[in-house]
């Protein structure tokens, strides 16, 4: 009799070959232990299956897990991708305080009405071929019995060495209310930097985590393309002011579970239980958890509901790195410390939302990054052992007092405290391009890329300092990667231009300045510039891009801040050098974000010797 390769019950079709389901024809996701349940459960058709069976089938008896969340969490993946109802099953029966049943009409493949075990046992043939292989079984048990007797005691399980990097995925949202994404959200955003904080394991950063948000990807994709070998998910429901948190651990390799546990708090407790998560998930991948390491306060800080509320927001918002988001950040972030004036990570959020409105050219320097400095020095007054905050003040350091040896300790410190904050790692790349280390920066941006693969802004950094060590060939990967990622954003294709400029690849870099005009809006221009004659054509095209940029800086100006830098490097690239030299000026009374490049920045080279330009650099105390 030929063996089963796949099962049909009501649209769904479960093919044992390919390993998948699909439901009209169309595949449908789902991770292997539930996939593992749902096969079982269908070869059982009609029998009752106990929890303790589905325990020993999938994961064995010398696993270390919360066997009640794990089941749980299975059975609910099995449902919603047979949008089956608990209360009112066509295909999943829940027998309770018993286990599960598989009810509803299956066939095996071939037409054959699939009969359950039960069943095909009654019959003399059956019960012959069932006498063959349970005795084929214990012969072959047998021999693996000797086998591990022998082998056994010299192998031993994976160990913490076996585990050097995870991710944290989106946590789901089972609150029933979707306005409490920004609290979901948060949590997984809190307990990838409390994980981060772990300087022996490698962790994913949150804009990669978050880009696999609603993504129909197996954990062996998410895995490879994070380049993980654990993964962390989770669900959030909450009650009032009461939320639990449910937590699994997976080994990405082979979709095993590791360890599972269910958290029900307050939620003026979920600082506290985000330091508990991450010290157990740790723990159960056997990296080793110090102060020193973690960066960890001095002493736990229980924070205010409601500041906890706001804080999340904050960040909610914050991370959508815009206008809109950061002055949002601002004003949730102050609204958390109205609450709890102590809340030490709502300071160092502050301090951040001020310091990128400056950066950005939102805000005018000049207003928002003294605000950037103090909130980052509260930040660390309540607690020193803050990355985040050691970052933020590194950052005001570098762009409002030009501090570069004190810039330099802070962000280093950033790193110390935790090695795999991208954000301390590109900003120290940061500095050391101004300092023109490119080797050192190219290092470092490499380590922020690393650690965040997915963000279109840490392959801008690196292709940026490739770009400024004249590494031109090395520098055009990641600002196409950045493209690919963003595509809505004109700033990689405007280096892509100015590298392929330097390569002499004149008909790419006219390509590119085509593609800026047209994300920018500028469709007219664009056409313009790719009807000159070859001859004269890259020539004729910057002075089109550079003179219509500066008009349009120069409108803009009237109606709020603009990079005076910006302008400065548009007049230089014109050859008007007067102009230039004016801007810089304005730029550095401004304090603009920008300025900190401009002993290296290769658009200024035109008026690098001019007298004004090296008085400029003295006056930015710029080592020699």
């Amino acid at each position: 009799m030929a063996a089963v390769s796949s099962y049909q019950f009501g649209r769904f079709e479960l093919n044992l070959r390919s390993y998948e389901l699909k439901r009209d024809g169309q595949p449908l996701r789902l991770e292997k232990i539930p996939m593992d349940l749902l096969i079982f459960l269908v070869e059982h058709h009609g029998e009752l299956i106990t929890r303790d069976q589905i325990i020993d089938k999938l994961w064995g008896k010398q696993v270390f897990l919360d066997t009640e969340q794990g089941i749980n969490t299975a059975i609910r993946k099995v449902r919603q991708v047979l949008q089956d109802e608990p209360e009112k099953p066509q295909f999943l029966e829940t027998v309770v305080g018993k286990g599960y049943r598989f009810v509803g009409d299956v066939t095996a493949s071939g037409g054959r009405p699939f009969l359950p075990r039960f069943e095909i046992a009654r019959s003399r043939t059956a019960r012959l071929w069932l006498f063959w292989i349970i005795s084929g079984v214990l012969v072959i048990g047998a021999i693996l019995w000797i086998v591990w007797l022998r082998i056994g005691r010299v192998t031993k399980p994976a160990t913490a060495n076996s585990f050097h990097s995870i991710a944290v995925l989106p946590f789901e949202n089972l609150t029933g209310n979707p306005n409490q994404e920004y609290f979901v959200d948060g949590m997984t955003d809190e307990l990838i930097t409390s994980l981060a904080r772990v300087s022996l394991v490698r962790v994913a950063s949150r804009t990669s985590s978050m880009h696999y948000k609603g993504v129909q990807k197996t954990l062996l994709q998410i895995a490879h393309e994070l380049s993980v070998d654990t993964i962390v998910e989770g669900t959030v429901s909450r009650s009032q002011d009461r939320v639990r948190v449910t937590v699994q651990l997976i080994d990405a390799r082979n979709d095993r579970h590791l360890w599972a546990q269910d958290y029900d708090r307050q939620v003026g407790d979920l600082v506290l239980l985000q330091n508990q998560i991450a010290r157990e998930v740790a723990k159960a991948i056997g990296a080793q958890l110090t102060p020193g390491e973690r960066g960890q306060p001095s002493q736990e800080h229980r924070v205010a509901p409601a500041a906890y509320e706001a804080y999340l927001k904050g960040r909610y918002y914050w991370n959508r790195w815009n206008e809109d988001g950061l002055k949002k950040g601002v004003e949730y972030f102050n609204r958390a410390l109205e609450q709890d004036p102590g809340y030490a990570e709502a300071w160092a959020g502050l301090s951040d939302a001020y310091d990128l409105l400056g950066d950005f050219g939102i805000s005018r320097p000049q207003e928002v990054l003294p605000k950037a400095k103090e909130a980052a020095q509260r930040a660390l007054a309540l607690d020193e052992g803050l990355s985040e905050a050691h970052v933020s003040l590194g950052g005001e350091l570098l762009h409002l007092e030009w501090s570069w040896l004190a810039a330099e300790k802070e962000l280093q410190r950033a790193i110390a405290l935790d090695p795999n904050n991208a954000m301390a790692h590109q900003w120290y790349g940061y500095y050391l391009i101004s300092m023109g280390r490119f080797e050192s920066a190219i290092q470092e941006m490499k380590q922020a890329r690393d650690l965040d693969p997915l963000s279109p802004n840490k392959s801008g950094s690196l292709g940026w300092a490739l770009y400024l060590a004249g590494r031109y060939d090395q520098a055009v990967q990641p600002y196409h990667e950045m493209a690919e990622m963003d595509s809505n954003n004109s700033k990689p294709h405007y280096y892509l231009a100015l590298i392929y400029e330097r390569k002499r690849a004149y008909e790419e870099a006219v390509a590119e300045w085509a593609k800026v005009l047209r994300l920018e809006g500028r469709e007219a221009l664009a056409t313009q510039v790719e009807q000159e004659p070859l001859t004269t054509r890259l020539t004729k095209v910057k002075k089109l891009f550079f003179h219509s940029d500066l008009t349009e800086s120069r409108s803009r100006l009237r109606q709020g801040y603009v990079s005076q830098y910006d302008m400065a490097a548009d007049c230089a690239e014109l050859g008007d050098l007067d102009r230039a030299l004016k801007l810089l000026e304005a730029a550095f009374e401004e304090h603009d974000a920008e300025l900190i490049y401009l002993k290296v920045d290769e658009e200024f080279d035109s008026v690098r010797s001019d007298p004004r330009f090296q008085a400029l650099l003295h006056r930015m105390n710029f080592p020699l």
